[in-house]
């Protein structure tokens, strides 16, 4: 398996993440994407890219991240902040994309600078032609409607996917794979759980969020990439089908293509 989405660079792994990625390879996970959230945790993901030939990197500024002080006049500087550090990626293994981008309604950042920002990084992207990982909160309608105005075709992943069929499907004909994560281990995920029935597994990607987002069963925990059996193990539940081996293969082949990575050898 793959985790699509595990933020292996936050400071609560410093101290052991060596032994983080023992049990998750423990437990057939054996690759691992690090969102990008800011400059001074791009360093940390390329440091961990660099150590450990598992993870792999987007670079990307998180809505939860963005300064205190920003304003419209702060948008070009970062931007050109994250082209040179794709610059510098590129010549260097692990970078696979742009992100964690989005538009975040419950944030009190201004919804007019977030669409900036993030209309600004979507153009990033499909310069370097470079798919993206795009964070939603209340803002399925903006996120499509940018995705659709700014004509971005390189695809990517809807992290934590919520919603309907309908909007699932949207993002599935603008090119995205669905992230599943901790959500449908919950009885409210039974929304989104049937929303992903309908479209199919051939449009989903596992994953953790962690050390965010525990499990149902976890509660309190620090949530880790060791636990993406309990997102397959609903799966498997949810398309009796397909077996738990058929949908890791398919959420992992569907990863190694959007991010063009080669199989890991277990």
């Amino acid at each position: 398996m793959i985790d699509s989405h595990c933020h292996l660079d936050l400071a609560c792994f410093d101290n052991d993440i060596e032994q983080v990625i023992q049990r998750a390879l423990d437990n057939d996970v054996h690759q691992f994407i690090i969102p990008g959230i800011e400059p001074e945790h791009w360093v940390k993901s390329v440091r961990l890219a660099a150590q450990f030939p598992q993870c792999y990197y987007t670079l990307g500024y998180h809505p939860f991240f963005y300064p205190r002080t920003l304003n419209a006049a702060s948008i070009e500087p970062m931007i050109t902040t994250l082209a040179a550090a794709i610059d510098q990626a590129i010549t260097q293994r692990g970078f696979v994309g742009v992100g964690e981008i989005g538009i975040d309604r419950t944030l009190s950042t201004d919804l007019p600078l977030q669409i900036d920002l993030f209309d600004a990084q979507l153009h990033v992207a499909k310069t370097y032609r470079t798919p993206v990982i795009i964070h939603h909160r209340k803002s399925h309608d903006q996120i499509i409607g940018r995705l659709k105005a700014t004509q971005f075709d390189q695809g990517g992943i809807i992290h934590a996917y919520s919603g309907n069929v309908e909007i699932a499907q949207q993002y599935i004909d603008l090119g995205f794979c669905l992230g599943v994560g901790g959500t449908i281990t919950y009885p409210r995920g039974q929304k989104t759980l049937s929303a992903l029935q309908q479209v199919g597994i051939e449009h989903c990607v596992l994953e953790t969020d962690s050390p965010d987002m525990p499990m149902y069963g976890r509660q309190g925990q620090r949530n880790e990439p060791a636990y993406l059996s309990d997102v397959l193990s609903v799966l498997d539940h949810a398309f009796p089908e397909l077996t738990g081996n058929q949908i890791a293969g398919i959420t992992s082949h569907n990863l190694q293509r959007i991010w063009r990575i080669e199989r890991a050898s277990c």
